[in-house]
């Protein structure tokens, strides 16, 4: 079920909104909860290697048990700090790892990439005590094993670093929402002398509820970026489940399961932004539905291309995004129909458009300077490579071409950036970058969505259109190479040139199409997103 969607920091994607924010409790270590003090405003501790002093001691012992799975004895390690040194500026985060609820540390689950050129995921439990963290790390291995069972995630596994946060809850449970009034109940239960039982509420890390129509879990969105803080860079994308929940929802980068089954649907909320194709509202909606999966247009749908390559299995059947009436879905069978199947061909191909929001086809580049100045002898060139991303299932193709560079050239900004205009004085590039992409000056350049660092030719077109034909010129040759760490890496054969400028274009596609399928995944790619550039402006004296 989808609950809200809001797009994270570096993709796109929109879906249903139905929000309903939820309370904290406050946060301490007595147990005599109602008269703890109010808990000071949560900060990041500084590296404790840059401090001196038995505060900074404590703190690097304290994270340093947490690394080596003994929790309690980190906890008093931290309580030791907080009675010592109640003023430090390690304080705060002590506490925040030593309370009733609390953060435990986080760790990799399996190999990660720079995160500017990866899709960052954290899992989290809900309603694991302190005593308990050996049952939820076999909990978050099974969901992760769950998601990568589809073929999707699976494929794209290299694109995403998935972060298992350990954290401890002080209860077990799923806060119950109370229910709409119903005055017959209340007429009934008024006659046998009786009121109606108040809803049970656990004090819980992410303070999950059963907050949908049939009890699905969902978790508190604040408590969840809360705790994503502990990652220096991330794409505000979680994976939640509780232990006493039951189904799930999806929304707001945030896919919250009970602890089996439904983490491919619900992350196809989050994530990819998809719809429910289940029908349990026996109406139609009153509105308009439109989303990749799902369409109030039954004439028109989203996924024409793919009935028009008559791809098995995709047709136009009444009944989704939970009403039975007025809404149409692509597919029999799939994920967001049934919780635990694979995504039908029309969400797969939605997924596959998603990832690449955030992730450039081309992963790194040599030299990386945009501008080179070539001697006259090609035998002191420099090697010319491209290092596309790659998938578990299949290759990247790159290809080059070389042309020669306009006579003249004049640099005009795109966005009229006036360095004059600029009293605070931002990187040209980057405030061009942050105009493009409607961010505010507030935001940290690290969150900028830019692979490799500031560079801007490879700056992801999560909004822009397709690219630009080619300019005419010179195929280069390309020679296939593995590396220990690059992996698998073209080199572009460029030739001798005589003396002046020209332009060599690097090209990375995917064409999305896994060994043994018979059809690529994506049929249509308007936007050009499986696609991405490099171009370097030779200067041969």
């Amino acid at each position: 079920m989808v609950f809200l969607r809001i797009r994270g920091a570096r993709g796109l994607g929109a879906g249903l909104v139905l929000a309903a924010l939820l309370c904290l409790g406050p946060k301490g270590r007595a147990d005599a909860e109602e008269e703890a003090p109010a808990p000071r405003p949560f900060a990041r501790a500084p590296d404790p290697t840059t401090r001196s002093g038995p505060d900074a001691e404590l703190y690097a012992r304290g994270v340093e048990l947490q690394a080596r799975g003994h929790y309690v004895q980190a906890r008093r390690v931290f309580w030791r700090l907080l009675d010592e040194h109640p003023d430090s500026e390690f304080a705060p985060e002590a506490e925040d790892r030593s309370g009733p609820n609390a953060f435990l540390g986080l760790r990799p689950m399996g190999p990660v990439g720079p995160p500017a050129r990866r899709i960052d995921v954290a899992l989290m439990g809900d309603g694991y005590p302190i005593e308990k963290q050996a049952t939820y790390d076999k909990h978050c291995e099974g969901q992760l094993k769950v998601l990568l069972g589809e073929p999707l995630y699976e494929a794209y596994r290299p694109y995403f670093n998935f972060w298992q946060f350990n954290l401890a809850s002080k209860d077990k449970g799923v806060d119950e929402v109370a229910p709409e009034p119903d005055p017959e109940l209340d007429e009934r239960l008024a006659r046998r002398r009786k009121g109606p039982r108040p809803p049970r509420e656990y004090d819980t890390a992410l303070n999950c509820k059963a907050a949908g129509p049939q009890g699905q879990v969902w978790a508190d969105p604040r408590r969840v970026w809360h705790y994503l803080q502990y990652l220096d860079a991330h794409d505000s994308l979680a994976i939640v489940f509780a232990q006493f929940g039951e189904l799930g929802m999806g929304g707001m980068g945030i896919a919250t399961t009970g602890p089996r089954g439904v983490v491919v649907h619900e992350f196809g909320h989050a994530f990819v932004g998809l719809l429910d194709e289940y029908a349990n509202h026996p109406g139609p909606p009153t509105g308009q539905v439109s989303g990749p999966n799902a369409t109030t247009d039954p004439k028109a749908p989203p996924w024409q291309h793919f009935l028009d390559a008559k791809v098995p299995g995709v047709t136009v059947l009444e009944g989704g995004a939970t009403f039975q009436k007025g809404v149409w879905r692509p597919a029999g069978s799939c994920a967001m129909n049934a919780g635990g199947s694979a995504y039908c061909p029309v969400c797969r191909e939605a997924g596959v458009l998603m990832i690449y929001t955030y992730v450039s086809p081309i992963d790194q580049v040599a030299p990386a300077e945009p501008s080179v100045e070539l001697p006259g002898d090609p035998k002191a060139w420099p090697a010319f490579r491209v290092v596309p991303m790659q998938p578990a299932s299949h290759d990247l193709d790159v290809r080059a071409i070389l042309a020669p560079a306009p006579a003249t050239t004049e640099v005009v900004p795109e966005t009229g950036y006036d360095p004059e205009a600029d009293p605070e004085g931002l990187d040209p590039f980057e405030a061009r970058l942050r105009k493009r992409l409607g961010l505010d000056r507030s935001r940290a350049p690290s969150s900028l969505p830019v692979a490799l660092g500031q560079r801007p030719d490879l700056v992801r077109r999560a909004r822009g259109t397709a690219q630009d034909p080619l300019p005419a010129g010179t195929e280069v040759p390309v020679r296939w190479r593995r590396d220990k760490e690059l992996g698998r890496y073209a080199e572009l054969q460029v030739p001798p040139l005589e003396p002046g400028r020209y332009l060599l274009t690097a090209v990375a596609w995917d064409p999305a199409r896994p060994r043994k399928e018979r059809r690529p995944w994506v049929l249509k790619d308007e936007r050009g997103l499986l696609e991405d550039r490099w171009t370097w402006t030779l200067v041969v004296r």
